[in-house]
């Protein structure tokens, strides 16, 4: 966020603190469901956190425009993950380690225990695994659709091969395509 953001978003703070009382609520209330949101479409613990925090931002910044937050805010943060993947131009050159976490959220410890879950998403395409976070976050495929701008047809066609990949795995036969 640029500083006359900063300075705008903190007028804006002072002149209404109902406002930010309002969304400080939202922040602790949903922060903790966004990281996970994150981490089921394939994010690591940090990169969720870091994402969720930079959605919250600007949330923040366009808290009195929004309508629907939760929704508002899993798009932006889905979105900016799915930058974050097409921005990756560097070349790994040893196994880099996960770094500590400055997130101390008992929900994400409580969501980072069910490994399984996470390991089946992990093998999903990327489009799948988006899809089925959503669902998995109690959305339906036309808000899904809505919400992604996708054709709903493409939201429950990739629905429907994650599901089915998630049965063949829970099954025991990997998941794969034939």
């Amino acid at each position: 966020m640029d500083e006359p953001e900063i300075q705008q978003a903190g007028a804006a703070t002072e002149a209404a603190p109902p406002v930010a009382a309002e969304f400080a609520d939202f922040y602790r209330a949903f922060m903790p469901r966004l990281v996970v949101f994150l981490r089921y479409q394939g994010a690591s613990l940090n990169d969720a956190a870091d994402l969720a925090q930079e959605a919250m931002i600007k949330a923040y910044a366009y808290w009195p425009t929004i309508e629907i937050p939760r929704a508002w805010t899993k798009r932006v943060a889905s979105r900016l993950y799915g930058r974050r993947l097409a921005a990756v131009d560097e070349e790994p050159v040893a196994e880099v380690p996960e770094r500590e976490s400055l997130l101390t959220i008992e929900d994400v410890a409580e969501w980072e225990q069910r490994r399984d879950i996470l390991r089946i998403l992990d093998g999903l395409p990327f489009r799948q695994r988006q899809v089925l976070a959503w669902t998995l976050d109690g959305h339906t495929p036309a808000e899904i659709a809505e919400e992604l701008r996708l054709p709903s047809e493409t939201v429950r066609a990739n629905l429907y091969k994650a599901r089915k990949a998630v049965a063949r795995r829970l099954a025991g036969d990997g998941g794969h395509d034939d």
